[in-house]
């Protein structure tokens, strides 16, 4: 099975348990800022284990690290229906962030010496991520209150990607010599690592609300909200197959640019179908916006585990930053996360422009952007 395969079982499995955390979280009596607290305790533990293993890949090789997350995976994700109150709930997902964190970036460094095409490789994620939405919302709406077969399912998915892990080669990695401290490869990636860092906080302080928004302002149904919540990696699938072909600053702008006005457009689509053609657009952003930032660390960086893992923990650090000050915004009103996700992906444009002339003043054109 081809690294895309496994990354389209890992999404679902992901996205199956994470869509309902917030509404979980709230059935157990859990203040918005508490939400927040707990969302980003799962990212601060994924982001320990995207340091430590994404450097191991490199060193020791993919095989034992993809393998183990993804087992770890399956186990951590039967625990959360268990949980009676928000603190046993956060301590299972911090169980879980830790070992979602260990694989990916072991996935990555497989996926350039058997996928290649990094556009290919993302969409498959996209397309479990939106399935896993559309399963997850189809079983709520079977189940009302009750969120324990959404967890097994996704308990299920990542036992069966840990299966697929087992019978593929996961040859052409590891043997490389990268330092704990990797100081030249955070010096060489700092730009996407920065700006990916200000979009992606901003963001999270949408997603952590963004269920009980749909729910108490919009008044839709789980079933409505799986649906919306599948739409937009649907559109990441579609357009990831096409745009391999551009430059990574490109795509890295456009994502940025698209990014800045979904934001708002989330507050005043006030229907169903406004907030469909909002998602649509925000499955476009992300798409160009991440895989844009994946052709720059493969074509960039042959430590492309290290680098993947750091650009993986980036991204946990702003889902950690994101939902707690997101959290609190949330107590004055729902929408204001929303103004300050756009601004910030606004400020992350900025930022990029500024970075990208820096290196082509100082080092010419970099591989990645030729």
């Amino acid at each position: 099975m081809r690294p895309r395969h496994i990354n389209f079982l890992t999404n679902a499995a992901a996205s199956s348990s994470g869509i309902f955390i917030p509404l979980v979280a709230k059935s157990l009596s859990a203040s918005p800022d508490q939400i927040g607290f707990l969302v980003a305790a799962f990212n601060a533990f994924g982001f320990t284990s995207s340091f430590l293993f994404g450097r191991a890949a490199d060193v020791e090789g993919a095989r034992k690290v993809l393998r183990a997350g993804l087992l770890l995976s399956a186990v951590a994700a039967v625990t959360q229906p268990l949980a009676r109150d928000p603190l046993e709930l956060a301590i299972s997902r911090s169980v879980l962030g830790f070992a979602v964190g260990m694989y990916p970036a072991a996935l990555l460094a497989y996926a350039k010496t058997a996928d290649r095409l990094m556009g290919k490789f993302a969409s498959y994620g996209s397309l479990g991520w939106g399935l896993g939405n559309l399963l997850a919302g189809g079983v709520a709406s079977l189940y009302p209150g009750i969120f324990w077969p959404v967890f097994s399912i996704s308990a299920v998915l990542w036992f069966v990607a840990f299966l697929a892990a087992t019978a593929a080669p996961l040859s052409g990695t590891g043997g490389m010599k990268v330092p704990f401290f990797p100081v030249a490869i955070l010096r060489r990636n700092l730009p996407i690592y920065l700006t990916m860092f200000i979009r992606h906080a901003g963001a999270n302080m949408v997603w952590v609300v963004f269920p009980l928004y749909l729910s108490e302002v919009r008044a839709f149904s789980d079933w409505q909200i799986g649906v919306l919540y599948a739409f937009n990696p649907f559109v990441q699938f579609a357009v990831m197959q096409r745009i391999d072909r551009y430059r990574a600053s490109l795509l890295i702008v456009t994502g940025l640019v698209g990014s800045s006005l979904t934001f708002l457009v989330f507050i005043v689509s006030a229907d169903f179908v406004s907030m469909m053609a909002a998602q649509g657009l925000i499955g476009f952003s992300w798409a160009t916006l991440y895989v844009g930032c994946l052709k720059f660390i493969t074509e960039a960086n042959p430590e492309t585990g290290t680098a993947g893992g750091l650009f993986n923990g980036v991204m946990s650090i702003s889902s950690i930053v994101g939902p707690v000050i997101g959290g609190f915004l949330a107590l004055s009103s729902y929408e204001a996360p929303m103004y300050v996700a756009a601004a910030l992906s606004t400020a992350s444009l900025g930022f990029y422009a500024y970075e990208a002339r820096l290196v082509r003043i100082r080092r010419g054109s970099h591989p990645a952007e030729r």
